[in-house]
């Protein structure tokens, strides 16, 4: 950091010099454009016309038919949410194996944007067609919002009814697009760092506000997450219990409270209101404490091992849910403190 005087040139104007290292790092020369933009409240921006893109907007990787899918899918997912257009991948050894594949089409198809553009025995391209924008990070984080919401909800009916199938895809399904929306935004959100325009049109001040917008699209996705693992072990768990109206009835009303203060937390976030009460995030963190609840009296009533420890798995899985769903309001007033 340093200091620089300004100096009034003419009889309105005030000039700054830059700093002689930058202007060669960057081959500016008198008469170029720079972009100026207001950060923060004593806090000026200023690039190149040239520094809103990424050079490295490419990715090649070799790999070996023995390198494992999951591998290949920690790269594929890696360079999408950084902002890599163009990935390819390349098998030296030999044909790619059967599993490689499925693991890598079946990966494309949870990335918004990426389309195959080349598939051999040996070649896998990939090509993303799609602009990050501040409208698509919008409509996307809140639609990540509903999809949490309407995903909990299923929580009681999972519970109810174990082994149901129908239920099970669903909740699959619905983790799956939880995913695809995570990852969008997260690469809307990584872009803006290094796109001063994207940062300008998503409404932040600072890189600030985009490390807290991706975590609550992470906290939604984790609370996607919990009910995914939820619906597992009610699937794979062989014995069936019985659950009371009245206990169904009290586990809905607990989960639509969670699920409210979700929709409440994040219209805070997208409106910069401080509409959470401190009682609401108070609640939650009791809710998380607390060892009492529906959950709790099925499993005090149960007398079968694997019953009653397939419930208490869903007991703390709802109780960190409850966790996730404080951390998005603690966010979202963070945000608008910030704002005022």
């Amino acid at each position: 950091m340093e200091w620089r005087k300004a100096h009034r040139v003419g009889r309105s104007s005030t000039a700054v010099t830059l700093p002689f290292e930058w202007v060669v790092k960057n081959n500016i020369s008198p008469g170029d454009d720079l972009q100026i933009h207001e950060s923060d409240e004593n806090t000026l921006l200023i690039s190149t016309s040239m520094d809103t893109k990424d050079d490295s907007s490419s990715r090649n990787f070799e790999i070996r038919s023995n390198t494992p899918p999951e591998h290949l899918s920690r790269l594929l997912i890696g360079s999408y949410v950084v902002g890599v257009v163009d990935i390819e991948f390349t098998c030296t050894n030999s044909d790619f194996a059967t599993e490689q594949l499925e693991v890598l089409n079946n990966c494309i198809s949870r990335l918004t944007g990426f389309l195959v553009v080349e598939q051999t025995d040996r070649v896998f391209k990939v090509h993303n067609y799609l602009e990050p924008t501040a409208t698509l990070f919008s409509e996307h984080l809140r639609q990540l919002v509903s999809t949490t919401t309407r995903i909990v909800r299923m929580i009681p009916g999972l519970l109810e009814s174990p082994g149901d199938e129908s239920l099970y895809r669903r909740v699959n399904t619905m983790g799956d697009q939880s995913d695809m929306l995570y990852y969008l935004i997260v690469r809307i959100l990584l872009t803006s760092l290094s796109d001063r325009n994207l940062m300008v049109d998503l409404g932040f001040d600072s890189s600030q506000e985009a490390v807290g917008s991706r975590l609550i699209a992470k906290s939604l996705e984790e609370i996607c997450d919990r009910v995914e693992t939820i619906a597992e072990l009610t699937h794979h768990c062989d014995k069936i219990w019985e659950i009371s109206p009245k206990l169904i009835k009290t586990l809905n009303e607990k989960i639509n409270h969670i699920c409210n203060l979700i929709e409440v937390a994040a219209e805070g976030y997208f409106t910069g209101s401080v509409i959470l009460p401190d009682s609401a995030l108070q609640e939650l963190y009791d809710l998380e404490q607390s060892k009492k609840g529906p959950i709790q009296s099925l499993i005090s009533a149960s007398t079968d091992v694997e019953v009653a420890t397939t419930l208490a798995v869903a007991r703390t899985l709802v109780t960190e849910i409850a966790r996730l769903t404080r951390v998005i309001g603690e966010v979202a007033m963070n945000n608008s403190l910030r704002r005022m």
